[in-house]
Parts: structure tokens; C-alpha cells; sequence
């Protein structure tokens, strides 16, 4: 139940929402029969007040309060994580929400507080996976190559340069990479 300042705080906000001014807003609380101040009314007649502003289009909008982010030390390893998915460019959205939603769909957990250790931790090395992923693609067409003989010692020096000097393998490095062992399997299986 509400107390008087709030119905009060409602009433003046549904005022400013609706755009009346002072004039057209008095005329509405004597059409009312009411007193013409909010100070004046008793809160039977406050609710009178706003309960007429609603059926006028006034929408009461609750605060959605965040869930606020759990601080495990497996919560920090898993938002450690999806920041650095973020930044090498894995992740779209950096976002607590949307880490939250991911873990939802791989766990059916709807927060991070909410997750057992051992399916934190299960989240945590489905990150990692998802982390290093593409580099295993490239490592295993890499040994696929070399295995079959296609891979040069020219090839090999060129990519291992290549992977060295990058700080930080990308989703966009590995594409290239993986690009660049393709093209070197198509030109050597179509001599």
C-alpha cells in the first residue's frame, strides 16, 4: 500500500506525463470535487486522483532494479573471460546481461549467483573452449597439411612469423590464418 507522499510523487509525475499545466490540472480536481491541492487530500482521495489519471493514459513505470552481479571468485573468471572474448572479438556484446543470458542458454541458470561451483566451473571451461577454439582449427589443418606434405618449410615460417608477432589472436587473425592455410591447400592440391 502506498503512503501519501508517495500517491503524491505519482500524482505530480502523471501530471508532467500527461503535459496538464496548472490551470487544466486544478480544473480536473474540482471536476473531481476535490480539494485543489494534494497537500489538502486525504490519501482515499489521492488514489481517487490518480486512479483518474490513469484511466487518462497515465502509465506507472516501476524501476527495474539489475540483479546485482554476483562476486564469486568463479563469477569474476567467467565475466573475465567473456571481457576477453569481447575484446578479441568473439563476444558482440560485452555486457553483464548478455553473459547472463549466454549462461542461461548453456546452463538453464538465469545469474551467475545463482550457479552451482561445479556448473560455474563447467561454464567457465565452455568459455575457455570457445576461447581457443579456432587456434585448434588452425593447428590441426596446419598438422593436416604438413602430414600430407603439402606444407612448405617456407609455409611454415611464413605462418609461425605471422602467429608470433600478433600480441593477440583475434577472431579476425584466425580467420586470416585459416584463410591462408586454405588457400596454400588449394594451390598445392591443384598442381
Amino acid at each position: 500500500m502506498k503512503n501519501r507522499t508517495q500517491y503524491i510523487q505519482l500524482i505530480h509525475i502523471a501530471k508532467s506525463q500527461l503535459g496538464l499545466d496548472d490551470d487544466v490540472y486544478r480544473s480536473m480536481l474540482t471536476g473531481l470535487e476535490l480539494p485543489n491541492s494534494t497537500t489538502k487530500m486525504s490519501v482515499p482521495e489521492l488514489k481517487k486522483v490518480l486512479d483518474h489519471l490513469k484511466r487518462s493514459g497515465f502509465k506507472v513505470r516501476s524501476k527495474t532494479k539489475d540483479r546485482p552481479q554476483a562476486d564469486s571468485e568463479q563469477a569474476k573468471m567467467l565475466r573475465g573471460l567473456w571481457l576477453e572474448l569481447a575484446g578479441l572479438g568473439y563476444v558482440q556484446d560485452p555486457s553483464e546481461r548478455a553473459l547472463s543470458a549466454w549462461v542461461k542458454r548453456e546452463t538453464g541458470v538465469a545469474a551467475l549467483q545463482w550457479l552451482t561451483v561445479e556448473t560455474a566451473q563447467k561454464t567457465i571451461e565452455k568459455l575457455k573452449q570457445w576461447r581457443w577454439r579456432d587456434e585448434k582449427k588452425i593447428k590441426k589443418m596446419a598438422f593436416q597439411l604438413c602430414s600430407q606434405g603439402l606444407l612448405t618449410t617456407s609455409d611454415i615460417h611464413m605462418l609461425s612469423k605471422e602467429w608470433f608477432q600478433t600480441t593477440n589472436i583475434t577472431k579476425q587473425v584466425s580467420a586470416q590464418m585459416l584463410q591462408k592455410l586454405k588457400q596454400i591447400e588449394e594451390v598445392t592440391n591443384g598442381k
